[in-house]
């Protein structure tokens, strides 16, 4: 045993020395030199595996920033300079928000062009005279992205057009950033290969120092359209080829050079060769012992590293082989272990920026899935719990009158929260954060000293850990974002905090976003949709319904004697009138199904998805009985308020928009005749 471990501790010269010692120096035979070919040949199959995976790695790293511009121009040009078109993009207004971008994302140029060549706007440093080329390449579709050579520098061009804007001239945003000098910096500590962008005979990216420690770009002094070849670095030999960038996505003029150093498999493999052919010729008796030997020592362990990397090859990172060599193998086998190990840990931290991303796009995508702010929250808040790996969390908005917090949805855990309660500015946790503008970490929970309990049923045992992020929007202040309790019992890191800062921003701009869009949708004084809301509303539920065969209805709404209430008791009973009337609608139908409208004045209307007559009018009964035990307190006595209501379906009474409400209105006022404070289902075949 003794014997086997030292031979384990000798350097592997030194082995083959001891076992040539050991059989008389004899010479190696045919078995050797099988044994030999299979290691050279292992050596080549595992160097072209590394410089093809040097070389995804590297595409990878660049597909990545690509697609990452190109998200980030698609985001601002479906959102920001959305809202920003409608107002004819005034330099008073977009100017700011290009400046605030250019900085946020790291932008070298951003611009608004319109009808693919105009540019109407541009902030940061434009690229020099190619613009004037670039431009219009760009602009020829909805989304692009491209890689571009402009004065010996890479240059990533992204454009998006402002699709929802019903121009006649198409309107695009574009962004420019240069690719970072030290884009190859990273792969190349983690490949140990060597990455150079060619153009034009020139390196114009490039990871090679002197040995002055200056960057290796310019001029390249042999033959740039060598497709492979040697090439010294630092006095020591590297093997390089050179290829398309990347395939079908930029300009084949633009090659990627790969270089790593020779392996320390063709080294060994030619001092093998050397001393081979040397002892060869002393015998062969035993040349086959001493080729089982070496065989075994050192064929068996390479084919498993060899396994090994093909198993990485195939992404399959999960099975590390195992060694208790010291020698080179060994060495190999550790270095092998650990790049496996930083392969691993590079995909995570991909992965997690990826369901980043993905969050991130989610919440500002959620101004497009909903209308109603308390579920938009909701929506936010559940995703924020989820990419912090959370048990439970709350939103608290900022009330501009008091200035205090109020929670406005609270979700996750099993106990209820007051949303009632107010914490005013600076105290406890969310109101220190609210007033500073920054967030904070409390891992201890309950025990930190800025923690304050405000209301809550829940035991404040129950909260191990905690964090806080403010809401900023533009230069204030709207609210607080609170996670609680890692899930496992872990504890809240500076990332955590980080991700949750990116979150609280967007969710800002969202929910900002979703107030402007309520106000533009909903009537102020009766907080019913608008009659451009109603009009395009009830198209869709009619086109909805057609094609998937469904059933919808509609109800028109007037409240009887209006008149009589403005006239006898003055304009400001009338709209608590109607003040009333539209609250007893809000509170009757479907929160999130039911659509209810302002038509008119006095008149308001409801569109029921998926509702037969029946059940729209039962409904509709139920509001008119409702709506009779309203009182409206006056100095002469409570006055009492009825309504009149016509209901009508599609398919049974109308087939289209204007017959439908035609319908409706047409039942409305039959019950008007009929004494009013009724409600009226109209005939089948009405039109």
């Amino acid at each position: 045993m003794r014997f086997i471990e030292f031979i384990q501790s000798c350097r592997l010269k030194a082995k083959i020395l001891l076992l040539f010692v050991l059989i008389l120096v004899l010479p190696l035979t045919v078995l050797m030199g099988i044994t030999l070919g299979r290691i050279s040949r292992m050596a080549a199959q595992d160097f072209n595996r590394n410089l093809n995976y040097a070389a995804s790695l590297f595409r990878e790293s660049l597909e990545d920033q690509l697609d990452s511009l190109k998200i980030r121009a698609k985001t601002v040009a479906d959102f920001d300079f959305y809202t920003l078109a409608g107002m004819g993009f005034s330099a008073e207004t977009t100017v700011p928000l290009m400046q605030y971008e250019l900085i946020r994302s790291g932008l070298d140029y951003i611009a608004v062009v319109k009808n693919r060549s105009e540019v109407l706007l541009e902030q940061g440093t434009p690229p020099s005279e190619s613009l004037a080329r670039i431009i219009p390449a760009m602009c020829h579709s909805q989304l692009n992205v491209n890689l571009y050579v402009i004065g010996d520098e890479p240059w990533i061009f992204a454009s998006a057009m402002i699709t929802k804007m019903k121009t006649e001239l198409p309107q695009h945003v574009i962004f420019a950033q240069r690719v970072p000098r030290d884009f190859a910096d990273k792969l190349k500590r983690l490949t140990g290969a060597e990455f150079s962008l060619i153009y034009a005979g020139n390196r114009i990216l490039s990871s090679q120092m002197d040995i002055y420690g200056k960057r290796k770009t310019g001029r390249i002094n042999d033959n740039p359209d060598l497709a492979q070849g040697q090439i010294v670095i630092l006095g020591r030999s590297h093997y390089f080829v050179r290829e398309e960038a990347l395939n079908g996505r930029i300009s084949g003029t633009i090659r990627l050079e790969i270089a790593l150093p020779d392996s320390e498999y063709n080294s060994l493999g030619r001092t093998m060769q050397q001393d081979f052919i040397v002892f060869g010729l002393l015998g062969l008796l035993l040349a086959l012992i001493t080729g089982s030997v070496l065989s075994w020592h050192i064929a068996s362990p390479i084919n498993r590293l060899a396994e090994s990397t093909s198993l990485v090859a195939r992404g399959e990172t999960g099975m590390l082989p195992e060694t208790s060599r010291h020698d080179e193998i060994g060495a190999l086998t550790s270095n092998f272990r650990e790049m496996v190990i930083s392969i691993n840990t590079e995909k995570e931290l991909k992965e997690q920026r990826v369901r980043e991303l993905n969050t991130l796009f989610e919440i500002s995508n959620a101004v497009n899935l909903f209308t109603d702010s308390e579920e938009l929250l909701k929506f936010v808040l559940t995703h924020a719990i989820d990419a912090l790996e959370a048990e439970r969390g709350s939103i608290m908005l900022l009330d501009d009158s008091t200035d205090e917090l109020v929670v406005k949805v609270a979700t996750g855990g099993r106990y209820r929260v007051f949303t009632g309660t107010p914490v005013k500015l600076g105290n406890g946790v969310c109101g220190q954060v609210a007033r500073t503008g920054s967030g904070a970490i409390c891992n201890d929970g309950f025990k930190d000293p800025r923690f304050k309990n405000f209301g809550s049923l829940m035991p404040v045992e129950d909260i191990k850990s905690l964090i806080c992020s403010p809401l900023k929007f533009k230069d204030g202040i709207i609210g607080v974002i609170n996670i609680v309790n890692k899930r496992n019992g872990g504890q809240f890191r500076e990332s955590d905090l980080s991700l949750l800062n990116l979150i609280a921003s967007q969710a800002a701009v969202t929910i900002e976003n979703n107030k402007l869009y309520e106000l533009s949708i909903t009537d102020g004084m009766t907080r019913l949709f608008v009659h451009r809301y109603f009009q395009a509303r009830l198209n869709e539920e009619l086109l909805r319904a057609r094609r998937y065969g469904l059933t919808m209805s509609l109800i028109m709404i007037d409240i009887d004697n209006f008149k009589k209430f403005n006239d006898t008791y003055g304009h400001q009973v009338g709209d608590q009138v109607i003040q009333k009337v539209s609250q007893s609608i809000r509170d009757t139908v479907r929160t999130g199904i039911d659509v209810p409208c302002r038509y008119g004045g006095e008149e308001m209307s409801v569109i029921f998805p998926e509702t037969r007559a029946e059940e729209a009018f039962q409904t509709a009964e139920r509001l008119r009985e409702n709506i009779a035990a309203l009182r409206v307190p006056h100095s002469s006595g409570d006055l009492h308020i009825t309504v009149s209501i016509g209901v009508a379906s599609y398919p049974i009474h109308a087939h289209d928009r204007e017959n439908l409400i035609k319908v409706a209105d047409k039942a409305l006022y039959v019950s008007k005749g009929a004494g009013k404070n009724k409600t009226t289902l109209a005939p089948e075949n009405s039109i």
